[in-house]
């Protein structure tokens, strides 16, 4: 094992990393370190605000698919970040709170159409733009319906 400690990092101690390959520089191992670093945090972050560390103690859920649903779940939310102007460096709880916990109504229309009317907020304009319905291809799981957005 090879020890690294890097001062200046925002701590009064030195921060210390092992490393078993010899033959990384010393800031590319510090840089790989950070890389994976902030992974695990966002992974972190992530498990914290989904709460499926909780499901599988409860329902006896395997970890291997907690760590996947983590992840799904954080690639839609991503996703929609991307979508919405304006936040795409929003962290899921914020997009949670501010575009998927809304109340509002959902209408089985004719033509195979489901249209989901939103309650007025104040973020409907961001959806409204981002047109998350446009081209929406049918739900095979759901009979083959397409879904509509309607903002009060």
């Amino acid at each position: 094992m090879r020890q690294i400690a890097v001062t200046g990092l925002g701590r009064e101690e030195p921060t210390l990393f092992l490393v078993n390959h010899f033959e990384v520089c010393s800031r590319d191992a510090i840089m790989n370190y950070a890389r994976r670093n902030g992974i695990e945090d966002g992974l972190g972050t992530n498990v914290n605000f989904f709460h499926l560390d909780c499901l599988s103690s409860e329902v006896r859920l395997n970890v291997d698919l907690d760590v996947t649903l983590t992840v799904i779940a954080n690639g839609c939310y991503r996703w929609l970040a991307r979508q919405l102007k304006g936040f795409a460096q929003a962290k899921p709880k914020q997009l949670y709170r501010k575009f998927i916990e809304t109340g509002g109504l959902i209408e089985v229309a004719p033509n195979r159409r489901l249209i989901i009317t939103f309650d007025r907020r104040s973020h409907n304009p961001i959806l409204r733009e981002a047109a998350l319905d446009k081209d929406s291809p049918p739900i095979p799981w759901l009979k083959n319906y397409r879904v509509e957005f309607n903002y009060r």
